[in-house]
């Protein structure tokens, strides 16, 4: 299978126009153009992913975050970008992501994450940005909320902002850093909303607003790699779809 017929495939579901313009998507390093029979999926392109590609003798890698967002004004081979560049040329090995395509688009990250903790009819929640989701669970208390949501993604711990004694039936989701959606949470009536990366002074501001937001890191965009995989293993049966087993989550629990 050429890698090219893969990724007009993907595209098809998550065209590489609906980026935002900040954004970096699309190849990253190599050439599509050749036959693929191993493509390794994964959340980050790291050291020690493209280490797993090289063991694994993939030829493609498939990403959620971009190797690059930013033009390399050098590839020194000695720095830890450099490194991977030189390694993924010298081993044949192209690198394609999808980023906000993904996340925007629909069946992307915000569906599959509105549907993992069960909002039923899930709807657009920022109409500005084109991102998040809404929608509507079974009344239950916040701390059996949050406990659930532990459970589902694995999660240690959460950061918890505002109150803790609400009952939650609207719930608000967006992946990544998405706390600049709070404000279309809160039109939306969301008892709490759920993102990564809240800042000190933006935690601040959901206080004075009323609201409660749940900061669950980056992390749960995991779920990027196995539906992503199962949807190329449908389609391309004959190609071997591998995910990553390198957790790339920067954050430990102490």
């Amino acid at each position: 299978m050429n890698a090219v017929d893969i990724i007009k495939y993907f595209e098809t579901h998550y065209p590489t126009e609906l980026a935002y313009e900040w954004d970096n998507v699309g190849l990253q390093v190599g050439t599509l153009n050749h036959k693929t029979e191993r493509v390794l999926v994964t959340l980050d392109v790291t050291k020690e992913v493209v280490k797993e590609a090289i063991q694994k003798k993939v030829n493609l890698i498939l990403s959620h975050h971009p190797l690059m967002f930013k033009p390399m004004q050098n590839i020194v081979f000695d720095s830890p970008k450099g490194w991977i560049v030189k390694n993924l040329i010298q081993h044949n090995i192209a690198v394609y992501s999808a980023h906000t395509n993904f996340d925007v688009a629909d069946g992307g990250m915000n569906d599959l994450l509105a549907a993992k903790i069960g909002i039923q009819n899930p709807k657009l929640m920022d109409e500005v940005d084109n991102i998040g989701r809404y929608g509507s669970i079974e009344k239950v208390p916040f701390q059996f909320f949050v406990q659930n949501i532990k459970q589902l993604f694995d999660l240690e711990h959460v950061k918890v902002i505002g109150r803790d004694d609400r009952d939650v039936s609207i719930v608000g989701i967006s992946g990544g850093s998405g706390s600049h959606h709070m404000y279309a949470a809160k039109k939306r009536g969301c008892d709490v909303y759920i993102t990564g990366d809240i800042t000190y002074h933006t935690a601040l501001d959901a206080i004075q607003l009323g609201m409660t937001l749940l900061d669950v890191g980056h992390h749960i965009e995991i779920i990027f790699v196995e539906s992503v995989r199962q949807m190329l293993l449908k389609q391309f049966p004959d190609v071997e779809f591998i995910a990553s087993e390198i957790d790339t989550n920067p954050y430990k629990p102490y």
